[in-house]
């Protein structure tokens, strides 16, 4: 009995998205060829660049790094260094094996 009435919503569901899909074909206003092509004022807009901080955008010249990064690697190298640094932090950890961050 549960086939049955599972194979009847399935129909009936198939049979609506047909309709819908028909009902859309019909009208020319909503064809996918009238939205391909854009105006150029709202082209302009996808494409227009923000001025401001331009420079430090991640995009054109790589992420900005840490400044400490170079030195949190060469802790993570020394496993005694790493291990003390999970348990006090990078820069007391650095601190005590290196000297002076």
């Amino acid at each position: 009995m549960k086939p049955l009435i599972l194979l009847t919503l399935l129909g009936l569901l198939t049979l609506g998205l047909c309709r819908r899909a028909a009902d859309r074909s019909l009208s020319a206003d909503d064809s996918p060829s009238s939205e391909a092509f854009v105006s150029r004022r709202a082209s302009a807009e996808v494409v227009r660049r923000h001025k401001r901080n331009y420079i430090y955008d991640s995009s054109v010249y790589g992420a900005m790094r840490d400044p400490l990064e170079a030195k949190r690697e060469v802790c993570e190298f020394n496993p005694d260094c790493d291990e003390l640094a999970d348990h006090i932090g990078f820069q007391e950890a650095y601190q005590r094996f290196y000297g002076p961050v």
